[in-house]
């Protein structure tokens, strides 16, 4: 068992247990029901992970598509969607892969948008998922898309000091932790960089030091606006910050999460 396979599925059940919570998914079964009259939809999750997301659509009844460039998250979201003949998930990279046509909701939750990993400039590979969506789309099909919004990024993101994240053991019995150095963000690129490690210890007694650097484009709400438009969307309505329940609203300068329902002309 190579280091790199203990890392990787060190980390996917480590993420699961920390990233569970459910007041996202909720928020999103509210909005398709309201938007959409309560029918049945064909569904296409992005970057589905561990199926935290694309399961609960397939238990609400929505015939669900999901697909992931981990395959070590994918193997718990096989076993998440084990018994539900409605739903199916693929190993595919959202920037560089095909998505298929026809759905009616394609879903970019969980803050796909800034958690990019690829090997082309970040900016682009954003725009690129926006249109990606939009191809996937049927005319008249809806993309429900969520992310971090940040009005004051250097605020946010020039922190240098050292931290630990990710704490925990998985079922091989390997401990460890992610930890961070801080980051520092350019006003002018708005890319923000930042660098770390994992540090792992296996069942065995093995030190596995990982190093760790990461780096993303910080978009403002306009950007996220015109992409849209670019790509042949029109916003029909927004939301913000996972309220109780879903009433439409603009999203406004005290908006830490943005959701936007836009329909394809």
């Amino acid at each position: 068992m190579n280091r790199e396979f203990i890392a990787k599925h060190w980390y996917a059940s480590v993420y699961e247990q920390f990233e569970n919570q459910t007041h996202d998914v909720n928020f999103l079964l509210k909005v398709l029901t309201e938007q959409t009259d309560n029918q049945p939809l064909n569904i296409l999750e992005v970057a589905c992970g561990g199926g935290r997301i694309c399961v609960p659509l397939a238990k609400a009844n929505h015939f669900v598509t999901g697909f992931d460039s981990d395959e070590h998250m994918l193997l718990r979201c096989y076993r998440q969607m084990s018994g539900l003949t409605n739903i199916r998930c693929y190993h595919a990279d959202a920037v560089i892969a095909g998505w298929g046509v026809g759905y009616d909701v394609v879903v970019m939750a969980g803050n796909v948008l800034i958690n990019i990993e690829c090997e082309i400039d970040y900016k682009d590979a954003q725009k690129t998922l926006i249109k990606n969506a939009a191809a996937a789309l049927r005319t008249g099909g809806h993309l429900y898309i969520d992310f971090d919004l940040q009005y004051d990024p250097a605020a946010r993101f020039n922190r240098l000091n050292e931290s630990s994240s990710f704490i925990g053991t998985d079922d091989l019995g390997t401990t460890g932790q992610s930890v961070s150095y801080g980051s520092v963000y350019d006003p002018i690129t708005q890319i923000c960089t930042g660098t770390g490690h994992w540090e792992l210890t296996t069942n065995s007694g093995e030190q596995i030091i990982l190093p760790k650097r990461w780096y993303k484009h910080i978009p403002t709400q306009t950007q996220v606006y015109d992409w849209l438009s670019d790509a042949g969307f029109t916003i029909e309505c927004t939301y913000q910050n996972y309220s109780a329940d879903p009433v439409p609203e603009p999203i406004v300068e005290a908006t830490n999460r943005a959701i936007i329902w836009a329909r394809k002309l």
